[in-house]
């Protein structure tokens, strides 16, 4: 059960952050389309992988091939994540986009 929770805490814990990347790797302009694909994608994902799941415990007879691929695709989402990382913006484009208030 430590272990469930553990593992609960840690897929919570990230979903302001990644929610919050995807609003930063799109111009405003996109903003909405991309976080309704990224949410499609996701919506997508969850109906194929109950299916995989299922093929697999068929396949092999256990539950342990299905949690075996859904821990490689985190492993792998994972990694894509770090290797798209944050937007890199200049100084010289931050101090242009400020806003004087009189």
């Amino acid at each position: 059960m430590l272990l469930l929770s553990l593992a609960a805490f840690g897929i919570f814990a990230v979903l302001a952050p990644f929610w919050a990347l995807v609003s930063e790797q799109f111009p405003a302009s996109a903003a909405a389309a991309s976080i309704a694909f990224v949410n499609a994608v996701g919506n997508l994902a969850g109906f194929v992988g109950l299916f995989a799941m299922g093929y697999f415990k068929e396949a092999s007879g256990s539950f342990t091939a299905g949690l075996i691929l859904i821990a490689l695709l985190g492993v792998i989402s994972s990694v894509i994540i770090l290797a798209v990382g944050r937007p890199k913006t200049s100084s010289s484009a931050a101090a242009t986009t400020r806003v004087e208030l009189r």
